[in-house]
């Protein structure tokens, strides 16, 4: 079908493994960095994650020769473009670490896991009628942020019911 994007590693089931590996294991370390400060976990977590997202965005461009030609024809559009989504998906990953960190919340870090297999799942495909990254960087990654801190409130507030009424 015209527009559906393929995946860059050549088998839709890998690709989704791959994806579900990413969430397992970005969740996991969540568990085991930086006992100390929940300030520098998600600041280093959040740089870490951003990166290996992007990294899955441009590896499945490279390995495909896909390469998004509009990053390259503006490459200052395309400079503006990767720094959001650094912004974005940094934010998307510090939030879910800093409330788990610093209140022991889990259901952001849940939330992250989902988020996690989604955004590696579609960056690991190419060729469809728009790319990922502008449509995660400039709408989707946002509202995520918006959710998993909402996660976090609504978890936080409903201990501090639990607590107030047992």
């Amino acid at each position: 079908m015209p527009g559906t994007p393929d995946p860059a590693l050549g088998s839709d089931l890998l690709t989704r493994a791959v994806a579900l590996l990413a969430a397992v294991a970005i969740v996991s370390l969540s568990f085991v960095l930086d006992r100390k400060s929940p300030r520098r976990l998600a600041v280093g977590g959040g740089v870490a994650y951003a990166g290996f997202c992007l990294a899955c965005w441009l590896g499945a461009r490279l390995l495909t020769g896909m390469f998004t030609s509009a990053l390259v024809e503006s490459p200052g559009m395309g400079s503006l473009l990767v720094l959001g989504a650094l912004v974005v998906l940094g934010a998307q990953a510090a939030v879910p670490l800093y409330a788990y960190r610093r209140y022991g919340t889990v259901a952001p870090l849940a939330g992250l896991a989902l988020a996690t297999g989604i955004v590696v799942y579609a960056f690991l495909r190419v060729n469809g009628e728009t790319d990922p990254l502008g449509l995660y960087t400039l709408f989707f990654g946002p509202m995520t942020v918006v959710a998993l801190t909402l996660l976090a409130g609504v978890e936080l507030g409903g201990r501090r019911l639990y607590r107030s009424v047992a």
